[in-house]
Order: C-alpha cells, then structure tokens, then sequence
C-alpha cells in the first residue's frame, strides 16, 4: 500500500472516530454546560428563581401585571446560561461573567424585577457593570446595578428582560459613581431617571433608545429598603414613585431636586450621594413619566410554546405546533380541537417589536409526540431576508430556548419532544427543507 492510501485510511478512521461537525442550528440541546432555572409566579404571589451558580430572577408581588378582565395571571420566568449569544462590550471593558438568559422576553411587567449575575473567580474584579444586549439592536446597554461582593453577584431592576452580562476594569477616574437609596419606610419606591447629564459625554452611546430620556428602559434602580446603586457620573433629575399597596394602580409621585454624582466607586470605598426617599405627604398625585406601561400576559399551562423576535421593521413570522393527532396549532386552525390556542399573533397590520406569539394548552395536552415549526409568512413589504429569532418551550414548568435564523419563504422545524403524563422526553428535530412558494391561509 502506498503512503498516498495510507493517509487516506488514517483520516478515514478519524472522521469515524470524531464524526462530522454538526451545524448549530441541527443541535437540540443548550450549547453551552447547563446553569438553568424555571419557576412560576402569579399576580398575586412573589417568586426567586435561582440557579445553582446564582444567577436569579427576584419577583415582587403585583409584578406579573392582571389579564384584562382583572383576574391574577400566571407567569413562567426562567434563568438560562448561554454563552453562544453573541454580545459586544464596550471597548474598554471584559466580559467577565457568563451570558445569561432571562425570560420571558417580549414583555414589560407591572413592578420592576430584579435580575442578579455571579461574577466566577475570586479576584478584585475592578469596576463591574452590569450590561443588557438589546436583542433588536445588538449594542450593550449600561444598567445601574449594586455589587456584593460576599456572593460575588451584580444585580439591577428591570421591566424587561433578556440577555444580560458583567464586565469589568480596573477603577479609573471615568467609572460609576454610586447613589445611595434609603427607603426605610413601607411604602413601595421605585426610582427612574427624568433627565441625566453625563461627566463623560462618551458614555452616552450606551444609554438605551426608547420611552423617553431614561437611563435604561424603563429606568428603575431599585425597590429594596437601601441600597447602593452604580451610575454613570453626571447630573440627573431623578422621579421617586410610589404605589398604594393595598390598592395597586394608585400611585404618588414627587420629582427631586437635580443631584450630581461626581466619584468614582469601588466596593471598598463606594463615595456614595445619598437619595433618601423622604416624606410623601403632599407628593403629586400620578405616575412618574420614565415608568412603563405593562404588558398584559400570555396563557400558560403544562405546554407552552412562544416565538419572539426582534426587528425595527415589521416582519411576520408563524408559530406553529403540531401535536400528536396530526393537529397543528397555527393561525388557521386556532383553537385546535386539542385544546391547544394561539392568543397572541404579531402580524403585518399591528405589528410590535418583540411581541411574542403565543400556543398554549387549555386542557391537558394528548400525550405523545410534538413538532415545533416558524414559518415565514411575509416581509410586510420591506424586502427582509433572513431573521433571527428564540422558540421558548414552558413544558410542566421547565423552559427550553432555541435561538434560530430562519430564511424568507421558509418554514423551519426548531424542536421535538414527547409528552406523556409528567414525563417531557427531548428528540432531535428531523432534517426540515426550505419551503418556498407554498400558499399560506390569508390571514384576516
């Protein structure tokens, strides 16, 4: 045998041995060593959703907004490490934590959440800040945020959640500053940001878009009694809001004067500005104007598949889920005779960046197999070509996220899963073509 056949059989052997490389998109499981968590949170209870590193989600009461007639509604939150999402630092600054998941996404809630993100090692990490990636435009938005350093975990308040992640640097002159919050009595306080004028102009290309002038959308620091909180140095008129507790929607606000934060932090010598929440008697009655406006919850129940993406220009994107009789959960045929219904669907004529669709079960789910499909319905008229997307499957309370890049005119399965009783079994997803051409049912 000569060397040249040799060398053939060699490799030969090795690409048994090592198999060929799957694509992303044909891999079913996490891509990253699972560091996951689920739990279930209503209107009217409070929940902490914690993973074994300790990244969490904190609920507070009345944070999960009511469904419009009212009633308590139920949401599934999760925490989900997955380091395959691509996030861009700031220059001057590394990642210095895993990337985390938070969700659901797509929904603004009634009071702020807390999301928390553990910082490995046990060095001085410098200045840590905790960063969202905005899943539309792709660029790191600079949260205020309170490090301890005894769990080693940055956590901020929010309204909505996503990716998000730490970084660090060595303290320099242009870090945080830090603002102290008192809130030591038992009102409810939320505090968000009117107006701000940074020390260092640059800093500005991470404060996010939309909802007016705040800080990060939609601008809340924090709920807890006190607390110390990293912002950027600079000038702001902060709104300090607070709720009736025992009538949630009643609120009163007062606006501060304008207070400068002028030095940097460390943890070991944070140079706060005090913020102390004061006596509300004779505060103005309302809502302060950098506080959101809810999102009213989708259905959930022991299956529960949602669609999310993210694009400024309208897109229609289809959720479909066939079930084990054949049946598919879709647009044209909701409900299904199975129980399963679409309540949500975002679509050209009401389109809404980042409103997800939703299929849930009503009654108890057929036991047998799932297929999970997105089907390109239509660029509403903007000549889009491709677009990236997350499948979020809520099977008795655990979640699963599948992020995807579908093509136009195509129709792609993302998962499969057998159902029976309380027992979830993941399965490969088949091998799906390209559909091109198909007519779809017109949608009304």
């Amino acid at each position: 045998m000569d060397l040249r056949k040799i060398l053939i059989l060699l490799l030969s052997v090795a690409f048994l041995i090592i198999g060929c490389p799957k694509d992303e998109d044909d891999n079913n499981t996490p891509p990253t060593a699972e560091d996951n968590a689920s739990g279930t949170v209503t209107t009217t209870t409070s929940g902490t959703i914690e993973t074994a590193e300790g990244a969490r989600i904190s609920v507070p009461v009345g944070a999960v907004p009511s469904l419009t007639d009212g009633s308590p509604a139920t949401v599934v939150f999760s925490v989900e490490r997955n380091n395959d999402i691509q996030v861009s630092p700031p220059d001057n600054m590394n990642r210095v934590s895993d990337v985390y998941l938070f969700g659901p996404e797509g929904f603004t809630f009634a009071r702020p959440v807390e999301v928390a993100v553990p910082v490995p090692g046990d060095g001085d990490p410098g200045e840590v800040s905790l960063w969202r990636h905005n899943p539309t435009t792709g660029e790191p938005e600079y949260f205020g945020s309170e490090y301890d350093p005894a769990t080693r975990t940055v956590k901020a308040m929010t309204y909505q959640l996503s990716p998000w992640y730490v970084t660090g640097r060595p303290q320099v002159d242009d870090a945080s500053g830090c603002l102290r919050i008192n809130n030591s009595g038992s009102s409810w306080l939320y505090v968000c940001i009117e107006t701000y004028s940074l020390e260092y102009p640059y800093q500005a290309d991470w404060i996010p878009d939309g909802n007016g002038v705040l800080y990060a959308p939609p601008g809340t620091i924090g709920w807890s009694n006190v607390g110390n909180w990293y912002l950027a140095q600079g000038t702001y008129t902060f709104c300090l809001q607070r709720e009736d507790q025992m009538n949630p929607g009643q609120y009163y606000h007062r606006i501060t004067e304008p207070i400068t934060i002028a030095n940097a932090w460390h943890y070991n010598s944070p140079n706060c500005v005090d913020l102390p929440s004061s006596d509300f008697a004779g505060a103005d009655p309302g809502r302060c104007g950098c506080n959101p406006t809810p999102t009213t919850p989708v259905g959930t129940g022991d299956i529960q598949v949602t669609l999310t993406w993210f694009n400024a220009q309208s897109l229609d994107l289809d959720l479909w889920v066939t079930d084990p009789t054949g049946q598919t959960c879709a647009y044209f045929n909701n409900p299904s005779s199975t129980g399963g219904v679409l309540d949500r669907d975002n679509q050209c004529g009401d389109y809404v960046n980042g409103t997800p669709e939703n299929i849930y079960w009503t009654t108890t789910p057929p036991s047998g197999e799932y297929k999970i499909e997105v089907d390109w319905y239509g660029d509403c008229g903007n000549g889009l070509q491709s677009q990236a997307f997350n499948v979020r499957t809520v099977v008795h309370g655990t979640t699963r996220t599948y992020a995807r890049t579908i093509n136009a005119d195509q129709t792609m399965e993302v998962a499969r899963f057998t159902f029976s009783g309380s027992t979830v079994t993941w399965l490969p997803p088949q091998t799906a073509p390209s559909v091109r051409g198909i007519a779809r049912p017109v949608k009304n």
